[in-house]
């Protein structure tokens, strides 16, 4: 019994369809070109996004000052001396700081600093010159710093799942979109934070982002630049598609 199929033939394409394809594939290389470089900004920013949250400080705090600034008139003139507390914080201690058993984070501070001075002597030195409302102020942004920590692990994790399913098969969708957006936005708002406490605190100290808080502001613009241009160019090249008309022949297989 005869069966019956359709092949293309590709002796029936007229001049014009063969430079349309012709054309169609010289398109299909630029996508590909703009697929790898997405791929390559991608790999980048989740190694550069995964080293900040894993190991890199994200935020600095600086406290100086002499002695009698800090405690008044407890200090004599002759045992004043300079008062430096240095701190660096990554995102692994704002995941475990309240697992210590400090009561507020002046106490974390006290305890956690660099400066080689005892942690009772600059508890006290701060409880000074801090009101509870500035106490009260630092707690929150930790707070805060917490839960955007927590959030940033589980985006970056989501963002590569999603983005191995979705770029093997060289495509990206809303899914894609939305994660790049949730992370993006999470690493902007972490730069903006500790910026915004840095602001409120002047004057008590300085407190500013750090290397992996910069890093993950740069990850961020850059992915969301890259992906943007890539949407663009890929809108385009779909745009300028020339449609060929497929023509089939019957053929018998017996």
């Amino acid at each position: 019994m005869a069966k019956r199929s359709k092949k293309k033939n590709p002796n029936a394409l007229s001049e014009q369809q063969k430079a349309d394809i012709r054309f169609n594939q010289t398109l299909d290389l630029e996508k590909h070109r703009l697929d790898k470089k997405l791929n390559i900004t991608i790999g980048i920013v989740v190694a550069i996004a995964a080293i900040a949250l894993l190991l890199l400080p994200a935020l600095n705090l600086n406290f100086s000052g002499s002695l009698s600034e800090f405690l008044g008139g407890l200090v004599t003139e002759e045992s004043d001396q300079e008062l430096s507390v240095a701190l660096d914080m990554t995102y692994f201690d704002f995941l475990f700081a309240m697992t210590k058993g400090y009561k507020d984070s002046i106490e974390y501070i006290a305890n956690s600093n660099s400066s080689g001075i005892g942690a009772t002597i600059v508890y006290n030195a701060f409880m000074m010159k801090v009101t509870q409302k500035d106490i009260d102020l630092l707690d929150v942004a930790y707070i805060v710093s917490f839960i955007l920590t927590i959030l940033l692990f589980v985006s970056l994790i989501a963002f590569i799942v999603i983005t191995i399913v979705k770029r093997s098969k060289k495509s990206d969708g809303i899914s894609f979109l939305t994660a790049v957006i949730i992370f993006s936005a999470l690493a902007i708002a972490q730069w903006i934070l500790f910026v915004a406490v840095g602001i409120v605190s002047a004057g008590r100290g300085q407190i500013q982002p750090h290397i992996a808080s910069y890093l993950l502001l740069a990850g961020a613009i850059t992915l969301c630049s890259v992906y943007g241009v890539y949407r663009n160019k890929v809108k385009k090249l779909n745009g300028q598609r020339k449609p060929v008309e497929e023509i089939q022949q019957d053929n018998d297989e017996r």
